[in-house]
């Protein structure tokens, strides 16, 4: 079975977009965006996405 076709992961990485879109979105209209800012978002779209993951899961 393909991992990218359960419905958990796709909804990580949804998850892991949406939030990354934001936060690049609203660090560049408030600041300039650095290679260190980049890297805090990525990380917290990560972490955003592995907890949409785990609340996703069946029991």
């Amino acid at each position: 079975m393909n991992i990218l076709k359960k419905p958990c992961v796709k909804r990580a990485i949804r998850t892991f977009i949406q939030t990354a879109v934001g936060y690049i979105a609203v660090n560049i209209a408030a600041t300039d965006l650095t290679v260190k800012s980049a890297a805090l978002g990525l990380t917290v779209s990560a972490i955003a996405a592995g907890l949409a993951a785990v609340m996703n899961l069946k029991e």
